[in-house]
């Protein structure tokens, strides 16, 4: 289990600046305790700050990590590359392709075995019951750490990118982690908003097939909207 200190590292990690009301609000601490953590990762060298002026008002301090603390904060990485070498060593010796198409299966394949190691711990015949399933066993995974409904749609959110510097020279990644999201929940999602790209979360949009606005609805609603 993470310590808040290594949750601190890891969502300035996840970022590539943040503040400490940003950082204060996802892990639900006081200002003043995130603050003492990030000047002990400061002193450990693992982060640093700098000031950034917006116009007029007091200058924001921006915290981010050094090359040593990216390296504690990697773990993301090594349990991906991990995976992504199992895939090229099952690759069979007359596999074709380019090296962006084998790329592309390799990411491919993480996603389904992520989906696979996970598939036991998404119950429930609803779309949102496999929605909220998947949120909690994806969150191990670092990939969602939350979800949320609005109106018949279903938004998984996560606050901290795994991937940060790879997701900013391949979507691989993210399309990976959305494929492994898709297999679980069984309906459409579509990747809205990436931290990579300047957005404060990644989030992820179930699309619910009409079969599951069904569900939602339930008979005795479907038999009112007859007779309305």
């Amino acid at each position: 289990m993470e310590t808040t200190r290594e949750q601190v590292l890891r969502l300035v990690g996840g970022h590539r600046e943040a503040t400490v009301g940003q950082l204060a609000d996802a892990l639900d601490l006081s200002q003043a305790a995130v603050r003492r953590h990030l000047d002990a990762l400061r002193g450990d060298g693992l982060v640093d700050v700098k000031l950034a002026r917006h116009g007029v008002g007091r200058p924001a301090l921006l915290f981010f990590v050094t090359a040593r603390g990216a390296e504690l904060a990697g773990r993301a990485y090594a349990h991906l590359l991990s995976r992504l070498v199992r895939r090229f060593e099952g690759m069979d010796a007359l596999t074709v392709g380019s090296g962006p198409e084998l790329l592309d299966r390799a990411f491919s394949g993480v996603a389904a075995e992520i989906a696979a190691e996970h598939q036991s711990e998404v119950h429930g015949t609803s779309l949102a019951e496999r929605v909220a399933a998947t949120s909690r066993a994806l969150a191990g995974e670092g990939i969602v750490d939350g979800w949320q409904k609005e109106g018949s749609v279903f938004k998984l959110v996560n606050g901290d990118c795994p991937y940060l510097k790879l997701a900013e020279s391949s979507s691989l990644p993210c399309r990976s982690d959305r494929e492994s999201i898709e297999l679980l929940v069984g309906a459409r999602v579509e990747q809205t908003r990436r931290i990579v790209d300047g957005a404060p979360i990644c989030e992820y949009v179930v699309q619910p097939e009409p079969s599951d606005l069904v569900e939602e609805r339930g008979p005795q609603s479907i038999g009112a909207s007859e007779g309305a």
